[in-house]
């Protein structure tokens, strides 16, 4: 699949100063992947490591997200990942935090542009944060792994807990394993190539 190269819209999100949180990122985490991916995963905001690196999800939600990929049977070749709000907010620039609604608001103008330039058939959201910037509604929890059609966009929203529950809630991931089998389904619907599930929660369907 292609990858997107560093346009004009992307120099300038590289160069954002949209909102204060201009003032204490090292890096803007941009979208990444194939601009032919049927699928975007779209996570909340950066913490310290992807703010270090410029490269979403890093570190141990990183490597959970990783695993998750693994399961479904895709990798971050095949799909498009970016976050809601694509600067690290912290507290005093030390601690990360919420992004809070204007900041959320101020960044979506970037969401747009990666559903306009990838055109993606399903987004994936990561976390209530994510859930909320795409549909305009807010989180309940009974929409966990419920398909939900989006009409602004035209395509389809399947919400997931965030990877770091992953690592704070280890007693989830039997429930995590289920949703991914509902994805595995979601996306098979839509003939994405998908790959069979590998990684540490192979044996748990």
């Amino acid at each position: 699949m292609s990858r997107v190269s560093t346009g004009l819209a992307q120099g300038l999100e590289i160069d954002c100063q949209r909102c204060s949180l201009a003032l204490t990122r090292s890096h803007v985490v941009i979208g990444r992947g194939s601009t032919d991916a049927k699928v975007m995963f779209l996570g909340e905001a950066p913490g310290r490591q992807e703010d270090q690196s410029g490269l979403g999800f890093q570190g141990a939600a990183g490597q959970r997200f990783d695993e998750i990929l693994q399961f479904v049977g895709l990798d971050r070749d095949d799909i498009w990942l970016a976050n809601a709000v694509r600067c690290r907010p912290t507290v005093n620039g030390r601690r990360n935090r919420k992004p809070n609604p204007d900041e959320i608001h101020t960044c979506r103008h970037w969401l747009l542009e990666d559903i306009r330039r990838v055109r993606p058939e399903l987004i994936v959201t990561l976390g209530r944060v994510a859930f909320e910037s795409v549909t305009g509604f807010a989180w309940q929890k009974g929409q966990r792994a419920q398909s939900l059609f989006v009409e602004e966009f035209n395509l389809t929203v399947y919400p997931l807990y965030h990877p770091a529950y992953l690592i704070y809630r280890r007693h989830l991931a039997s429930t995590y394993v289920r949703d991914l089998v509902g994805l595995r389904v979601v996306l098979g619907q839509r003939e994405v190539p998908l790959r069979e599930p590998t990684g540490p929660w192979a044996d748990m369907q």
